[in-house]
């Protein structure tokens, strides 16, 4: 019935249309907005039209949703890296702990380091040969009956979390070892060309804040407990230089390191053949690295 007014006659009712919020014609939604006004009412109604999204929509969301799942798995990926390094950096400073403890009760001498397969415990700190994939690999037992393992009561702070497994006999374990000693610190060896340190007392040059002791290797070249370094090294013949034993690169291409004096760095190294270098003892001419490595590592016969 039309609305009429006091003398009877019918009233048009006023019609405004509202601004539509969504009208274009290939979206998703298309949106209506009118209102009916009388003398005494008002009325608002709104009209939804829905429609298929179309391909290009579709592909759209679908870029954008695969863009989103690449960001979280970055960030996902850079926490558990930061984690695995924290979690070395601690395992590393229990290795500088327990060479303390060692000194103290063994008349402050280091562990015996002889490098090689065949010598036994007592000339060297740590059994196994993990140069390749084999049983020692996952041999936890050389862990336990090394000359440090009294102080280390966990077996799994001998390797670094970034560390891949091994796969042996079919098997796929976790590699037991990613700790090596450096090869002037407790070595039996005598050198005119190094200075090879048997007591904690003689690591004066470098000074026990500067000397490595505990080293995180690569795993391709952790044979033994020995981290080999050039014996014949010449700081004043760059072109001679050579790179032996390989430092572990799993942290953001650098290695977590002990010192003499028990405290624990994060190092990067500067050289792209550090990071990426042959397998065997490679020629590295004026490789920093190596200089470095060597400065920290004992004091030569030919230094000033």
């Amino acid at each position: 019935m039309k609305a009429r007014d006091t003398l009877g006659r019918s009233l048009a009712p006023e019609r405004e249309y509202g601004r539509p919020t969504l009208g274009r014609t290939g979206g998703s939604y298309a949106l209506i907005v009118s209102r009916t006004r009388c003398n005494s009412c008002s009325f608002v109604s709104i009209l939804v039209w829905r429609h298929a999204f179309t391909l290009i929509e579709l592909l759209t969301v679908i870029a954008i949703l695969g863009l989103l799942a690449g960001l979280v798995l970055a960030a996902l990926s850079t926490a558990q890296g930061r984690a695995h390094q924290i979690a070395c950096v601690s395992n590393l400073k229990q290795f500088g702990v327990a060479l303390q403890l060692y000194a103290n009760d063994h008349d402050d001498r280091l562990p015996p380091n002889a490098d090689g397969r065949e010598e036994a415990l007592g000339t060297k700190w740590v059994e196994g040969w993990l140069g390749l994939p084999g049983p020692d690999c996952t041999n936890t037992l050389f862990l336990r009956r090394s000359v440090i393992g009294p102080y280390l009561p966990e077996v799994r702070v001998w390797r670094c979390p970034s560390a891949e497994p091994v796969t042996v006999a079919g098997i796929t374990q976790a590699r037991v070892r990613t700790v090596a000693l450096n090869c002037f610190m407790g070595s039996p060896v005598t050198s005119p060309a190094a200075r090879t340190y048997i007591r904690l007392a003689d690591v004066t040059q470098p000074s026990p804040s500067e000397a490595i002791t505990f080293v995180e290797e690569r795993v391709e070249t952790i044979n033994d407990g020995s981290f080999a370094l050039q014996w014949d090294f010449d700081p004043s013949l760059p072109r001679r230089w050579v790179l032996r034993d390989k430092p572990g690169v799993l942290h953001r291409n650098g290695a977590t390191l002990t010192f003499a004096d028990g405290h624990v760095e994060e190092h990067r190294w500067k050289d792209n053949r550090t990071i990426a270098p042959p397998r065997n003892d490679a020629l590295m001419s004026g490789n920093a690295d190596v200089l470095w490595m060597q400065n920290h590592s004992t004091r030569r016969a030919n230094s000033q």
